[in-house]
């Protein structure tokens, strides 16, 4: 009877651990050029946000997936403490935000958890184009896939 007791938490603690999933905010560079990533975030009032001031980088696979193995380097040339700057070469993955244990389904839905949708803006720029998102447009860049919400920056 005593090992069933010390033995209860580790059991739900591995039910609960199967139970959680992560759904990220990513933008790919499919180009064979670097494009500058310029993002401001707002601090939730109460709560978390989505996106998150230190993102990270990932590679790119052959069919443009991420790499999961493959962390690159992803340096903030921005020192504003909600404001990113990023350089995102050819064939990366740049992951500015991570929602956890909810779906996505539009900027102004209902997030459990406490999580707030705190960009304010992005500014994704090559040397033909910019292209500018706000809370109010985002979700027609952006388009789930796989379990990740994705804009994907192509030739």
């Amino acid at each position: 009877m005593k090992k069933i007791i010390y033995l209860a938490p580790l059991f739900f603690l591995f039910i609960f651990q199967a139970c959680s999933w992560q759904e990220s905010f990513v933008i790919t560079n499919q180009t064979s050029a670097d494009i500058i990533i310029e993002y401001e975030i707002l601090s939730p009032e109460t709560g978390f946000g989505i996106f998150d001031a230190h993102p990270s980088s990932y590679a790119l696979n052959t069919s443009n997936s991420i790499d999961w193995n493959k962390q690159a380097d992803a340096l903030d040339q921005d020192t504003a403490k909600y404001i990113v700057k990023i350089v995102l070469p050819p064939k990366k993955a740049l992951i500015i935000g991570q929602l956890s244990n909810d779906h996505y389904k539009s900027h102004d839905q209902y997030f459990i958890n406490g999580r707030t949708f705190n960009l304010k803006k992005l500014k994704i720029q090559n040397d033909k184009t910019v292209i500018e998102i706000s809370s109010e447009n985002f979700d027609t860049y952006f388009s789930k896939k796989e379990g990740a919400i994705t804009l994907r920056i192509k030739k």
